[in-house]
């Protein structure tokens, strides 16, 4: 393993652990590790926000319902900081939460649903 690879990451983390304002624990854990793995994971993350109609405010409230959905305590307490850091009021971030509970319940049901179709069907049989 490249070290002087592995500090410049480490560097390039901290910088934005200073910009953010929080530690980056996950990244931070990954680069010490496998800095490639985190390298390439930073350069996907600069492409995305290089290449993107969406605007700031609009891909903060997408990350947190994502976060909402995958239950991740984490990525909601830094999703949900972020969307307030890119302008998000406290009652558009209650209609994601709502959103995102709507559709994770819509979800189960729906996945549910064949298992309760063939229990029905063994019934009428």
């Amino acid at each position: 393993m490249n070290l002087e690879k592995k500090q410049r990451i480490l560097e390039q983390i901290r910088q934005e652990e200073i910009k953010l304002g929080r530690p980056i624990k996950l990244r931070r854990y990954l680069a010490e590790v496998n800095p490639n793995i985190a390298e390439a994971q930073a350069t996907v993350s600069k492409l995305y926000r290089e290449d993107n109609p969406l605007d700031a405010k609009t891909i903060a409230m997408v990350n947190l319902a994502a976060a909402l959905v995958t239950r991740v305590p984490m990525c909601i307490r830094n999703n949900m900081q972020a969307a307030l850091n890119a302008g998000v009021t406290h009652e558009e971030i209650g209609a994601v939460m709502a959103h995102a509970q709507f559709i994770a319940g819509t979800a189960v049901f729906s996945a549910s649903l064949e298992g309760l179709e063939t229990i029905l069907q063994e019934q009428q049989a």
